[in-house]
């Protein structure tokens, strides 16, 4: 397995994780993101999927390798979640 497309993706799905928990002071599924997030969100998801199972401008990765990652990605999403709510409540910022 090539590491670059692995490394592409994870960065692809890891960054909307993070923009998800970073968007609210609470925890992120308190508030429903606005349509045009959740579409740009399902087409950057989809481009780099697409992309990286077909082989085009990289190795072409399997596909449990990409569920994979998008699994990963959301139990990193719920643990950060936790930490930053945790953090915000000793802090007392939220």
């Amino acid at each position: 397995m090539a590491l670059c497309p692995l490394t592409v993706v994870t960065l692809v799905v890891s960054g909307q994780a993070v923009f998800y928990v970073a968007r609210e002071r609470r925890h992120f599924w308190r508030s429903v993101p606005r349509p045009w997030l959740l579409l740009s969100s399902a087409f950057d998801l989809s481009i780099i999927g697409l992309l990286a199972a077909n082989g085009v401008l990289m190795t072409a990765l399997p596909i449990n390798v990409l569920l994979a990652l998008g699994t990963a990605a959301i139990a990193f999403a719920f643990v950060l979640d936790a930490v930053k709510v945790a953090l915000f409540h000793r802090l007392d910022i939220a």
